[in-house]
């Protein structure tokens, strides 16, 4: 059954330091905005509660509300930092550094492991490559000079159809 599955799209992605350090720094930037304006509006709203609370007499509830914002803050600091040097870590562990990418009808191979397209957590388009989340966390990166069969503009409409809600183009500022 696979061998006469046509490939549609094959890419060949180099990975070396300075791409794994281009999709860390994009994907730790990534949502850093809207994680910051998030904490910042739970932190006010939790500031609120305390204060209202001490000033009620309430000493315990608003001793606990303070204690809720430090660990809040603690924990949303702490999070984006462990994130970053797990990213980190996985990349700079992957030992092999040419990747060949079969894009098929219902599915793609990163080298000969099989993957569906539903498997993907989410598709992100930059300028220079697609990047295929597998989880929160993890992605593979397909370099856009990287086709040997097809074209970039071609898999981008390609990929959006088949990952439609998971798919986004996102501008770099790098």
């Amino acid at each position: 059954m696979e061998t006469n599955m046509k490939i549609l799209f094959k890419n060949v992605t180099r990975y070396d330091s300075k791409s794994y350090n281009k999709f860390v720094k994009f994907h730790n930037e990534k949502y850093s905005d809207k994680y910051f304006f998030v904490t910042i509006v739970f932190c006010i709203l939790l500031l609120y509660c305390s204060i209202l609370n001490l000033k009620n007499k309430n000493i315990m509830l608003g001793l606990c509300f303070i204690a809720v914002i430090l660990i809040f803050i603690f924990v949303r600091f702490y999070l984006p930092i462990k994130r970053y040097k797990n990213t980190s870590k996985k990349y700079e562990n992957n030992q092999k550094t040419l990747y060949t990418f079969s894009f098929y009808q219902y599915f793609f191979k990163i080298d000969n492991q099989r993957k569906y397209y539903l498997e993907l957590y989410k598709v992100i388009e930059t300028n220079d490559y697609f990047y295929l989340y597998f989880n929160e966390d993890y992605a593979a990166l397909v370099s856009k000079n990287g086709f040997k069969l097809g074209d970039s503009k071609e898999f981008s409409k390609f990929i959006k159809k088949k990952c439609f809600l998971k798919y986004q183009r996102n501008s770099e500022k790098l």
